[in-house]
């Protein structure tokens, strides 16, 4: 046999060279998918939902409380003044025409006031949907436009419908009286 020749063993050695290269590449490279899938992925945290206390819904309760069960206990004592012919049925009557025109603005702030606050927490989600409902029927009350004239009849009717509504929430007042006190 022949001498290997000078050019052909250095073809074997980078044809060897070349296949160790190729074969380094390519683990490498499965390595590195490798690595990349088992690695564990990173998870997006879920950003909480703001939620209210139940102080924050309770203070804006609070805030009107007294004077809404005021109003709804002198219902009696303003039909009989609107009915009186005396200077002093007139000024009850007109105290009571100005307060159920600050009742329904007070409903109307308060359900606004409510609103404007994240989620309430789950203790007293039903509780503040009551309250709203509630609140938004006194609020669409317009006393305050329709007693423009506190002698006309759309004043009656308005103070009429203040008495009515303001009997329903009552009862949610009373609910509210855990979280109140």
């Amino acid at each position: 046999m022949s001498a290997p020749r000078p050019y052909a063993v250095n073809m074997k050695m980078h044809i060897g060279g070349a296949t160790m290269a190729a074969c380094l590449i390519l683990l490498t490279g499965c390595a590195s998918t490798q690595a990349a899938t088992s690695a564990p992925s990173p998870t997006a945290t879920p950003t909480p939902t703001p939620t209210a206390t139940v102080a924050q819904y309770a203070s804006i309760i609070t805030e009107n409380e007294q004077e809404w069960r005021d109003y709804e206990e002198n219902i009696g004592a303003c039909a009989f003044a609107s009915i009186g012919t005396t200077a002093t049925d007139f000024a009850k009557r007109m105290t009571c025409r100005f307060t159920a025109q600050t009742v329904t603005l007070t409903a109307k702030t308060a359900a606004r006031e409510i609103r404007k606050l994240p989620a309430p927490p789950a203790e007293i989600s039903t509780l503040v949907k009551r309250t709203l409902t509630s609140l938004d029927t006194i609020a669409k009350n317009d006393a305050s436009t329709a007693c423009k004239d506190t002698e006309s009849a759309a004043c009656d009717a308005a103070e009429t419908q203040a008495n009515g509504d303001i009997r329903t929430l009552v009862p949610i007042l009373d609910a509210w009286k855990p979280y109140t006190r």
